[in-house]
């Protein structure tokens, strides 16, 4: 199995999600949630190989759908833990501020989705390289919902923060299992091309910018707020 890097990394990728999972049930709802709206992203994986990266895809699928099973795997797990990093890590649950309705939800969480890949999408046809693109589109988008909701801010940096933290220490786990698999597999040389402890600095940029966008996504779009979580 090995041999599949990236099938390696989206099973890694599980374990945060699934701690959080299993320690914290009133999260479960988000999770899926998250799991689904992230869904979409995974048809983004042909901007990204093989300019920024070549690993190994399950059925080579990746020369039939421009996807695989891993991209699945990945944005459902990534979309799972980094929704609810700074919940679970502070104790934070979200409460209600206004309109619920399941309409608006669907509605509002849609319309972000497709902003920040079509952000993502319009950077790159600025000639931006797709990482790049991607992680302007993520800050923008959680700038713009902290300026609407200035009660965001302190959530977004420290939630990009655990996210880059956990992101890191999996990468580097993963750098364990697979020597050398960041100097094969990831084409870096002609972005930052610098790495933290072997993992390229575009991946931790990258983790930064998802665990933003992701702590303000589902409190913005349900007009929800961080409040203290009271166990009994």
């Amino acid at each position: 199995m090995l041999r599949y890097e990236f099938l390696v990394l989206s099973i890694l990728f599980l374990a945060p999600g699934a701690l959080v999972f299993a320690r914290r049930p009133d999260l479960r709802p988000l999770m899926r949630w998250a799991a689904l709206a992230s869904l979409p992203f995974a048809l983004t994986e042909r901007w990204f190989y093989p300019a920024y990266w070549s690993p190994r895809f399950l059925f080579d699928l990746i020369d039939v759908l421009g996807f695989g099973i891993e991209d699945v795997i990945f944005v459902v797990a990534l979309g799972a833990f980094t929704t609810t990093a700074y919940a679970f890590v502070f104790q934070r649950r979200l409460e209600p501020r206004g309109d619920r309705s399941t309409h608006r939800r669907l509605r509002n969480t849609a319309l972000l989705v497709l902003a920040v890949l079509a952000l993502a999408l319009s950077l790159l046809w600025l000639g931006l390289p797709m990482l790049f693109a991607t992680v302007a589109a993520e800050l923008l988008g959680a700038a713009a919902m902290v300026l609407l909701r200035r009660d965001l801010l302190t959530p977004v940096l420290l939630g990009g923060l655990i996210v880059t933290l956990v992101y890191g220490l999996l990468c580097a786990i993963f750098a364990q299992l697979i020597p050398g698999v960041f100097e094969r597999i990831w084409h870096t040389e002609a972005l930052i091309g610098r790495a933290i402890v072997g993992v390229p600095l575009e991946e931790l940029l990258y983790a930064f910018a998802s665990g933003a966008i992701a702590t303000a996504a589902f409190p913005f779009v349900r007009d929800e707020a961080y409040r203290a979580a009271r166990f009994k």
